[in-house]
């Protein structure tokens, strides 16, 4: 059976006073708290208290007029109340070897301002502003001391928000701790990131970045900030010629069952002509992507989900090649994620894209062929206050239905 862990009377009387009015600088004076029942057991009962309770008065830095006081009863052998400034609260951390919990707060409060200071004019500083209207309050949470000792998560916001161009995150990671690992845990640097703060980074990321989109995935989320995973590619079928940074020119036009390209080639190609392409089609799944048979006129993209910042570079290309005639469209699922992802694409790769068998006679026919899945609860609220624009007709189907289309299920 485990021992309950007791406290000093000194460490018991910090407790008394710390709480977020005084970490906040709210309160002064004297608390009065009664030695009662409750404080016996905390400290591990009536002898410990009283040989502390004596002890605590003969000390020069607690003891003595103006400092603690004890109201001894029944022949100072019970205490019935003690006083104790508030005021005197840096001298009993002093003896209890902590610091001080307001001292930290101010301390905690400085670097913060500090980090807030490095993301000046972005987005980060909101998170940053949020974080010290908390510490101001008195707020200090477990979480956020956690934070604060190792400095680690700041050090990852701002590196991420430094970012020139995208990496992968080992070496982001890697970049971010210089070295330094967990030795208690065995976590390299490369992997610290992964394992301790990318949940962290995520949590931030999808409540005050710009870049974030309802819907997205944590490997979209990170890729939107610069921060790719090894196993990023872009696909396509059709007749696209691009162009890498070493001067080599290369056309997939031959290539009729597909083209992938990796991480690294996006960053170091470009596109560079559509010969014959007429018709473009970005469709949000593998499934359709395979079924379509190339074309000389048509180009296939397959959309695995929110383009990453290199997918989007790349493919802002096809629209300075193509003619001015050329019509996109896009191909996916018929429920709130598929709508998020076309506005997506609409507003940062394909301006001119429209939607493609996602049309009220579209979702009719895939619900007479069974091809419904019931709407959870959640993403039905967020379905409503979202304004769809263009998608309105959709939206007011799996309403009023209650049902959503995954394309896979119509093949």
């Amino acid at each position: 059976m485990a021992v309950e862990k007791t406290k000093t009377l000194i460490e018991w009387l910090i407790g008394q006073i710390d709480g977020k009015a005084y970490r906040a600088g709210l309160i002064s004076g004297v608390r009065h708290p009664q030695a009662d029942g409750k404080l016996l057991k905390e400290i591990g009962g009536r002898e410990r208290l009283l040989a502390q309770a004596k002890e605590i008065e003969k000390d020069a830095l607690l003891g003595g007029e103006g400092n603690i006081r004890f109201d001894w009863r029944d022949m100072n052998m019970d205490i019935q109340k003690i006083h104790c400034p508030v005021e005197l609260m840096p001298k009993l951390c002093q003896r209890a070897g902590i610091e001080d919990p307001r001292h930290r707060q101010l301390r905690y409060i400085q670097m913060l301002e500090e980090w807030k200071e490095k993301a000046a004019d972005s987005w980060l500083a909101g998170y940053y502003d949020e974080e010290l209207g908390k510490l101001k309050k008195g707020e200090c949470s477990q979480t956020m001391q956690n934070n604060m000792q190792d400095g680690r998560l700041y050090r990852c916001l701002d590196e991420l928000l430094r970012l020139e161009d995208p990496v992968e995150k080992p070496i982001f990671s890697a970049r971010v701790f210089r070295g330094a690992a967990d030795q208690k845990e065995g976590i390299t640097p490369a992997k610290l990131f992964r394992k301790k703060y990318e949940s962290k980074t995520l949590g931030i990321l999808k409540k005050y970045s710009p870049y974030y989109e309802e819907g997205m995935s944590d490997d979209e989320v990170l890729a939107a900030h610069g921060i790719l995973s090894y196993a990023q590619t872009l696909e396509w079928k059709g007749a696209l010629s691009y162009v890498l940074d070493t001067g080599a020119e290369i056309s997939s036009e031959k290539n009729v069952y597909g083209t992938m390209l990796n991480a690294r080639t996006l960053e170091h190609a470009a596109v560079r002509a559509l010969p014959g392409i007429r018709k473009i089609f970005v469709i949000e799944n593998k499934a359709n992507y395979e079924a379509m048979e190339f074309k000389g006129d048509e180009l296939y993209i397959f959309c695995h989900g929110f383009f990453s910042p290199k997918e989007i570079r790349f493919l802002k290309g096809i629209v300075n090649a193509a003619e001015e005639e050329t019509k996109y469209y896009h191909w996916g699922d018929m429920d709130y994620g598929g709508i998020r992802i076309f506005q997506f694409n609409k507003k940062n790769v394909f301006p001119k894209i429209t939607a493609y068998r996602m049309d009220r006679k579209s979702y009719e026919r895939a619900i007479s062929a069974g091809a419904g899945v019931p709407i959870e609860f959640e993403k039905r609220k967020k379905l409503e206050n979202m304004d769809a624009g263009e998608m309105e007709e959709l939206k007011f189907c799996i309403l009023k239905y209650g049902l959503e289309i995954e394309q896979e299920l119509l093949i």
